[in-house]
């Protein structure tokens, strides 16, 4: 005998993939202000010294990367509150 009560587990919530790699926590904003600050800076000050092109463009991705991760944190927080 089927129960109507179990009829519920066909409809199972989709997890998207993409859930992961929201950014959720204070850490990741702290994270990503070091890196965007350091990288940014990191590059410019090498620039300037001159540095090896390679090691520049390292740390401006860095900086980038410091940078989306932070607007990523803002823009979740935003969506969820």
């Amino acid at each position: 005998m089927t129960h109507s009560s179990n009829h519920h587990s066909s409809r199972r919530r989709r997890l998207s993939p993409w859930h992961w790699f929201k950014p959720r926590g204070s850490r990741t904003l702290v994270l990503g202000i070091c890196a965007a600050v350091g990288g940014l800076a990191g590059s410019v000050r090498g620039a300037v010294d001159g540095m090896e092109i390679l090691k520049v463009l390292g740390l401006l991705g860095i900086g980038i990367l410091g940078v989306l991760l932070t607007i990523g944190y803002i823009v979740n927080y935003a969506k969820e509150r």
